[in-house]
C-alpha cells in the first residue's frame, strides 16, 4: 500500500510547525541557550495545588469525571468561567475546549470554504497561519505597530479584496501582549477597531492567551469585553482563553467566548473531532477558580516573569548594535527585534546556533509570500537569568561581526 498516493489534497500540501522542526533541530546542541520556544516556566505550574485537587476529584467525583462527559464542556467549569470573567455571559455563549488551538480550528472550520480570506496580522502566530492553511483560507497580513493593528491598512485591505470579489470572512488578531510582536493594541484602537468591523459586518477571532500576563501599566479590556460593555447588540468579536501560560501546557484547557449560534456550530465540530474535552482537568480547574486560587496564582506568575524580561531588555540594550531595533512589552513572554533590512535571520538561525544561541526567525510568522526577513522572535520564560544576559551577548556579538 503506498499510503503517499492516497493522501487527500490538502493532506499532501498540509505543513507542519516550522517552529516545531526549528527547536528540534538545535536541541542536542551541548550548551545551546534557546530564546526559540514558546514554553512557560515550569516554577509557576502550581504543581502541589495541583496534584492535590487532581486526587481529589478523581476520588470524590471519580465515576462522573472518569466518564464520557458534554461536548460544550464541564457546567461546573462553565459556571466559575463566567464568574472569572466578571461581566454578564451566557452559558449558551462559552465553549470549552482542547486547548487554544483546538477552539481556532472548529472557529475556522465554522466559517471558512476554500478560497476564502482571512485577515491576520503581520506577524502573527504560526500555528494559527498553520490552522488557516490547513483549512484552505487565504490568508492577507495587515501590519502593526506599536499601538497593535494599523487600521487604515486594514480598511484599504477589506475595500481592495471586496473589490476584487473575495469573500473575507474574519480577522484574526491578538491585541495583548502580541505573539510574536510583544506590543499591546491600545484602548482607542480596540474601540475603533470594533466601530469598524461592526459597520463592514466583518468577524474578528480575539486570541488571548497572554492578557493576564501584566507585569506593569494599566490593565486593557480585550475586545470581547468592550465589545460586551459599550456596543451593546453587537456581536462581531469571538474571543478564546487559554489555560497554557497560567495552570500548565500540557493540561490542554481553554475555552471561547461567542455568539451562541457560532459556539452551536463549533461545539458540533467537537462532538465530531474530540467528543469531549478532559473531564478531569476541566473539573480541577473548576475546583481551582472556585476555591480563589486564580488570582493570587496570577500575581505570582506575574512578578517572576518581570525580572527576566527586564534582563532581556537591559542585555538587549547593552549588547545590541544601535541598527537593531525591538518591542519593549509590558508583559506576556515575547520581544520582536527588526534588523536592518539587507540582513536575513533565517541565515542568522544557523550561524548563531554555531555560536549556541537560538531565536525563531521572524519570517515564519507571515503568510507564504509576504514575509519580512530581517526580524525574528526571541523568548523571555523559559532561560535563566544568567543564560539571558549570555546568550543576548552572544546573539550582539555575532551581529555587530555581521
Amino acid at each position: 500500500m503506498n499510503y503517499g498516493q492516497s493522501f487527500s489534497n490538502v493532506t499532501k500540501v498540509m505543513k507542519s510547525s516550522l517552529i516545531r522542526e526549528l527547536v528540534a533541530s538545535t536541541k542536542n546542541i551541548p550548551g545551546l541557550i534557546s530564546f526559540a520556544g514558546g514554553f512557560p516556566a515550569p516554577a509557576t505550574f502550581p504543581k502541589e495545588l495541583l496534584a492535590k485537587l487532581y486526587q481529589e476529584v478523581v476520588s470524590t467525583q471519580g465515576s462522573e469525571v472518569l466518564q464520557y462527559g458534554a461536548s460544550s464542556g464541564d457546567s461546573q467549569l462553565i459556571k466559575e468561567l463566567i464568574k472569572w470573567e466578571g461581566f454578564d455571559l451566557d452559558p449558551s455563549e462559552v465553549l470549552v475546549t482542547i486547548g487554544s488551538t483546538n477552539a481556532i480550528y472548529n472557529y475556522t472550520r465554522s466559517l471558512i470554504n476554500p478560497g476564502d480570506v482571512i485577515l491576520v496580522e503581520a506577524p502573527t502566530f504560526l500555528g494559527s497561519l498553520v490552522v488557516f492553511d490547513a483549512l484552505q483560507a487565504e490568508i492577507q497580513s495587515i501590519p502593526i505597530d506599536n499601538d497593535g493593528l494599523d487600521l487604515n491598512q486594514l480598511e484599504s485591505t477589506v475595500k481592495k479584496l471586496r473589490a476584487a470579489g473575495k469573500n473575507i470572512k474574519f480577522l484574526y488578531t491578538i491585541p495583548d501582549f502580541h505573539n510574536p510582536g510583544g506590543v499591546s493594541m491600545s484602548l482607542q484602537r480596540r474601540r475603533e477597531l470594533i466601530a469598524y468591523a461592526d459597520r463592514e459586518n466583518l468577524a474578528i477571532l480575539e486570541d488571548n492567551p497572554y492578557g493576564r500576563l501584566r507585569f506593569e501599566g494599566e490593565h486593557l479590556p480585550t475586545l470581547y469585553r468592550v465589545m460586551k460593555e459599550e456596543f451593546p447588540g453587537t456581536n462581531v468579536v469571538s474571543e478564546t482563553v487559554t489555560f497554557s501560560k497560567i495552570l500548565g501546557a500540557g493540561m490542554r484547557m481553554a475555552f471561547i467566548k461567542s455568539d451562541k449560534e457560532m459556539i452551536s456550530k463549533m461545539e458540533s465540530w467537537q462532538q465530531k473531532i474530540n467528543v469531549t474535552p478532559d473531564c478531569v482537568s476541566q473539573r480541577v480547574t473548576a475546583r481551582f477558580l472556585a476555591e480563589g486560587h486564580m488570582e493570587g496564582h496570577l500575581k505570582m506568575i506575574s512578578a517572576y516573569y518581570k525580572p527576566f524580561l527586564d534582563q532581556m531588555l537591559k542585555s538587549l540594550e547593552t549588547h545590541m548594535p544601535a541598527e537593531v531595533k525591538w518591542t519593549k512589552p509590558q508583559g506576556g513572554i515575547f520581544l520582536w527585534m527588526e534588523l536592518p533590512e539587507r540582513m536575513n535571520a533565517d541565515e542568522i538561525f544557523h550561524q548563531a546556533a554555531a555560536k549556541k544561541v537560538s531565536f525563531i526567525p521572524g519570517s515564519k510568522f507571515y503568510p507564504e509570500g509576504q514575509e519580512k526577513f530581517n526580524t525574528l522572535r526571541l523568548n523571555f520564560s523559559y532561560s535563566s537569568l544568567e543564560q539571558i544576559e549570555e546568550g543576548i551577548k552572544r546573539l550582539g556579538e555575532l551581529l555587530k561581526a555581521l
